[in-house]
């Protein structure tokens, strides 16, 4: 059991070492085949066992591959880059303000523009209008997990530029989930649908949003507040560089 749980992660591993990603039907081939050489081998318990562990490791190898091609498929493409979406979602993270406003990631649910494809997950910007709005407690009614929101968005495929042992940007939103990313327009104004939506995932988001908020309230500016809120609920974007 343990050897076939090996040669499975053993072809997850391979698919992560090609430099093109296979089509997950070459499988059947592969499949198609152990079966007659299981029989060919009915008289080699070694040859038999060999061919078991091959098995695990193609269905290591093309599991990891369809997961591969569902992901890469959920994209946002190239012609709605830079254009105005409606969208209905849901807050799906928890917000993280910045000197201009705040980012998020957003499940959507519905697309509203006629023609428009936009992936499930995307990572949007909601921008305060004042420039000093950022640090306000809930500036602009803010955006909290599990909210259901009605918005227009102008979003494109994620992008950035790498360096050799570099943060790689592109990479990072691929194994999140986050096939786009944009920010919020400000006309047509966005509207809140539902207060919360309660799924287990935007429970937890919002129950973490409860503790960030209270170690602010309770620590104020000082300087270990962000270690603390990271150390508590693995939120380190508030903690100083300085």
């Amino acid at each position: 059991m343990r050897r076939g749980i090996l040669a499975f992660v053993l072809g997850v591993w391979l698919l992560q070492q090609m430099s093109n990603l296979p089509e997950p039907w070459y499988a059947a081939w592969v499949f198609l085949c152990l079966p007659a050489g299981y029989r060919l081998a009915r008289f080699r318990h070694w040859l038999r066992q060999g061919l078991v562990l091959a098995a695990a490791c193609a269905a290591g190898f093309f599991w990891a591959a369809t997961l591969a091609h569902l992901r890469l498929a959920d994209a946002l493409p190239a012609e709605w880059e830079g254009r105005d979406v409606e969208l209905v979602g849901v807050v799906a993270s928890l917000p993280q303000r910045h000197e201009r406003g705040e980012r998020f990631l957003f499940d959507v649910e519905q697309v509203r523009t006629p023609g428009a494809n936009v992936p499930q997950r995307i990572s949007l910007t909601r921008y305060f209008a004042a420039p000093d709005a950022a640090s306000q407690p809930r500036p602009g009614g803010g955006m909290h997990p599990g909210e259901r929101w009605l918005l227009t968005a102008r979003l494109k495929q994620p992008h950035g530029t790498y360096n050799p042992h570099g943060f790689d940007f592109e990479v990072w939103a691929l194994e999140r989930n986050i096939r786009a990313t944009g920010y919020m327009r400000d006309a047509p104004a966005a509207r809140r649908v539902d207060a919360f939506v309660p799924r287990p995932a935007y429970v937890v988001e919002h129950l973490r949003e409860r503790l960030r908020d209270r170690f602010h309230r309770v620590l104020g500016e000082s300087r270990y507040a962000g270690v603390l809120v990271a150390l508590a609920i693995g939120d380190d974007d508030a903690i100083s560089v300085v």
